[in-house]
């Protein structure tokens, strides 16, 4: 590893360098020199930077290299020290001692400047004028235009106020308005704002007149804001401004990936059912052609060889050139919802269904210019980028110790001779969010960090050959920011650095307030809620004895027709996916269905519960079949036979749901048409020994049928739990109707004054001791609850050590406010402030919006 030189040695070697330059200055050019003092501005050594610019001034006896030397001097004063008036003095005097110097455009750029930073705008805009108007082709042409802009706003007439003699002007107050117009709609909102306004000038005023710019702390701030600007405008404008594509370019990518990125192929989206044989795909198609009981995935479960049987035989959506020819051929062919014929294959026979089709789609150029101008631009400055930073690299001379971070060495890199110090490492991983700090404090993270702060040096040396700090959009940046950090700063010293809080304020004010630190009793509880009272004694006594019975769910199929009941059985148990098949002959979608229907949700469907009482249900969306079930039925419970109703005429709907319907011209009824079909009544029950015998059913077998008023009802056994121990919360999971249910009936920590929950609940959970559970509790005549306590918590007071940094922190924010009043109190009693804002001012924003009135018309005799 090459040897790094530390500290005081650097500034011994960088000095020993000007002087050989210096010794040979008759044969040398004067570029070595700067670059040494450009050096010392990285390392912030200004002082001696400012000694070496008056040992070359008078070394160099060329005009151009003492104009130029000259120069740096203004630069230094304007840029790093920040004396604005020697920086003015300074280019004054180079105006005057070099007339002809074709710079002469530059030097009144920068005397503009620094007149601007002493607040003499008028002076300032004339001499950006003159570079813009008279010199627009020079180096800062373009920035001398937008410059004026800003001076504009100094020196606009129109005045809403003086501090002390310094204008702040409409424009300026209407620039703040314009970023959030609702908040000013008001006059005395806009009052409110030119206050703030006014204070932020008098904290300025007085931070300039405290000599702020020498306190260490915003000193570095400042340095570091003006790197970071610096840096953005460098890679705006290195990087970013030269990496937008020509329309060109965008068109001839789009010809190139037009095929494969942006032309969407024709698709289909089909499912088969594979057999052996022709003979049973035929009789399987006929099936699934003619009975409208028969699902599709059901019965590619039950009978196909494919091995995606378990998803119905879905091949998904598929192009052209996937599937074989012979498969892909017809199912191009077929239209959705189409089946085809049985296929001969390898594999068998198939059968398809085609459920959609997607057309090919060529997206054209202007969907697409975007996302290409996005794709190329990125691509360009990711090249420009390395480009630039290659170039930076091969012209500098870079040290690093590669085991420097894992031996805690105090210098990680040496960059042009600039130290990188760990020091430097840990401020900037400092200023990472927490959230992503971890990743950048391995070793892996850490060397990729210093890559960056070496790279930051190169460009920052870049940019100060440049003067990019000169450039117009870095110092509009820079005057807003240095402003706001002025002021914040000086807020930060004259109030929170003078706020002292000693243990007796605190422990005084915690006496003080002792009752907003004292806790309530408290209860955590959980509940099951359910819509009847018979229902809430059920789950009591489960939850009492901590423990469900055997519980089964089922799925049923009232049939009407005849011919149809002799295979129904066999068909029911050998579907596999049963809730398709009662779903698809469930109840009709909304509107048509009615409302307030006890249902079990399947696959998208609804069908009428048997375990609860309805007076009446549907419409059913089919004929001669129709759907049920039930869930969760204990030995206790009971099931509700279905009578079936037809409803083919209004005349029909109005007698059986009791309905007054309209009528038309002609008297007759008028009634929506989705209405008609068959409902049911679910009002009496079925045996209680045929529920018995449900029990003795293993999962997915069927009962015998039983006999109903013209239909048979066929019941199948889908689910059955053994019974077992069962926590509070996993029976309000899986039974309460509540919806703190997903979080197991949980209902957090109550106390005695809360208002979300009903006054008897709240009775009940301070009554009961923990683990003990509550009576029902009747809510109203459709909602019941009960509760069990999970742990309870005495009254207590807040400890003082627990509560000492809140107090802290609210003595120290009421402290601050104090002393901040009384700073903008005793400015405001020493300014000479003049408000010329009145609320006629602001008139005419609400007039001018108003319609022209037409002039009135003479009236003719």
């Amino acid at each position: 590893m090459a040897h790094i030189i530390v500290g005081g040695e650097m500034k011994k070697v960088l000095i020993i360098a000007l002087l050989l330059v210096v010794a040979g200055a008759g044969a040398q050019k004067l570029t070595p020199a700067l670059d040494t003092v450009y050096h010392l501005y990285l390392t912030h050594d200004y002082s001696t930077a400012r000694n070496m610019l008056g040992r070359l001034k008078s070394t160099f006896p060329r005009a151009a290299d003492r104009f130029t030397i000259g120069l740096e001097i203004g630069d230094l004063f304007l840029d790093k020290l920040r004396d604005y008036a020697a920086a003015e003095s300074t280019y004054n005097q180079l105006l005057e001692t070099f007339p002809k110097d074709k710079r002469r455009p530059d030097v009144i750029y920068r005397l503009a400047l620094a007149q601007e930073m002493q607040e003499k705008f008028l002076k300032s805009a004339k001499n950006y004028e003159q570079v813009a108007t008279r010199y627009m082709k020079s180096t800062y042409g373009k920035d001398a235009l937008d410059a004026i802009e800003r001076c504009f706003r100094k020196n606009y007439q129109d005045r809403v106020a003086y501090v002390n003699q310094f204008p702040i002007t409409r424009i300026e107050l209407d620039d703040r308005i314009s970023h959030y117009p609702a908040a000013y709609d008001s006059f005395w909102k806009k009052q409110k704002l030119l206050d703030t306004m006014i204070d932020n000038r008098l904290l300025y005023e007085a931070a300039l007149g405290s000599n702020i710019m020498a306190d260490p702390t915003f000193a570095n701030s400042f340095r570091e804001m003006r790197n970071r600007t610096v840096f953005e405008e460098w890679y705006s404008r290195e990087v970013t401004a030269k990496a937008e594509p020509k329309e060109k370019a965008l068109k001839a990518s789009y010809r190139r990936d037009k095929k494969t990125k942006y032309t969407t192929p024709e698709k289909v989206h089909a499912y088969h059912i594979v057999v052996p044989t022709k003979a049973q795909a035929d009789s399987l198609r006929q099936l699934l052609l003619t009975d409208t009981t028969a699902v599709w995935d059901s019965i590619a479960k039950a009978f196909s060889t494919a091995p995606d049987k378990e998803k119905s035989g879905d091949m998904g959506l598929f192009a052209h050139g996937v599937q074989p020819k012979q498969i892909e051929k017809i199912a191009f062919r077929l239209k959705p919802g189409q089946m085809s014929k049985p296929i001969r294959t390898e594999d068998g026979f198939v059968i398809l269904k085609v459920t959609e089709k997607k057309p090919k789609i060529v997206r054209p150029y202007d969907k697409v210019r975007n996302q290409i101008l996005a794709q190329i631009r990125q691509g360009n400055i990711n090249r420009l980028y390395e480009q630039k930073t290659d170039g930076l690299k091969n012209h500098a001379t870079i040290e690093v110790d590669s085991t420097a971070i894992e031996k805690n060495k105090q210098t990680l890199a040496v960059v042009d001779g600039i130290n990188i110090n760990r020091s430097d490492l840990e401020v900037r991983i400092n200023t990472i969010p927490p959230f992503y700090r971890s990743q950048f404090q391995t070793p892996e993270g850490k060397r990729r960090i210093l890559d960056q702060l070496i790279m930051e040096k190169l460009i920052l040396k870049d940019c100060e050959a440049k003067k990019t700090w000169l450039w117009n959009r870095v110092i509009d940046k820079l005057l807003n920011r240095r402003s706001q950090m002025v002021i914040r700063r000086y807020r930060e010293m004259m109030t929170t650095q003078k706020v002292k809080i000693d243990s007796t304020e605190l422990k005084a004010a915690y006496r003080k307030n002792i009752k907003d630190f004292k806790v309530p009793a408290q209860a955590h509880a959980r509940e099951i809620v359910t819509p009847t009272w018979t229902r809430a004694l059920q789950l009591r006594r489960w939850a009492v004895a901590g423990r469900i019975p055997v519980m089964i769910a089922g799925r049923a199929l009232v049939v009407t027709d005849s011919e149809k009941i002799a295979g129904t059985r066999e068909t029911l148990a050998a579907t596999g996916n049963t809730d398709s098949l009662i779903g698809l002959i469930g109840l009709a979608d909304p509107p048509a269905v009615l409302p307030n229907t006890p249902v079990i949700r399947m696959k998208n469907r609804s069908v009428p519960d048997m375990s609860k009482q309805c007076a009446i249900a549907g419409p059913f969306r089919s004929e001669g079949s129709y759907g049920f079930a039930f869930a969760d039925l204990s030995r206790a419970d009971k099931l509700h036979k279905p009578e079936l109703e037809t409803a083919h005429t209004p005349e029909d709907i109005a007698k059986l749901l009791g309905l007054k319907l309209k009528t038309d011209t002609t008297g007759a009824l008028v009634c929506d048409s989705n209405r008609f079909g068959t409902y049911v009544r679910l009002e009496k029950t079925l045996p209680s020994g045929y529920v018995k015998k449900l029990f003795k059913l293993d999962a997915n077998k069927v009962s015998e049928p039983i006999g109903l008023e013209n239909a048979t009802l066929f019941v199948k056994v889908t689910k059955k739990d053994t019974a077992r121990k069962i926590s509070f919360a996993d029976l309000a999971k899986r039974f309460s109707s509540s919806n703190s249910k997903w979080s197991g009936g949980d209902m957090q920590w109550l106390t005695r004054k809360d208002k979300a929950h009903d006054s008897k609940v709240i009775r009940a959970a301070f009554n009961l001791s923990k683990n003990r559970i509550s009576r029902i509790i009747k809510l109203n005549d459709s909602t019941y609850t009960f509760i069990k306590i999970e742990d309870k918590k005495k009254a207590y007071t807040t400890a003082f050590d627990e509560v000492k940094a809140k107090i802290e922190r609210e003595l120290r924010r009421a402290q601050e406010q104090k002393l901040y009043d009384a700073l903008i109190h005793d400015l405001r009693n020493k300014a000479d402030i003049k408000v010329l804002m009145k609320e006629s001012d602001f008139i005419f924003e609400k007039e001018e919006n108003l319609p022209e009135q037409p002039t009135p018309k003479k009236e003719e005799k």
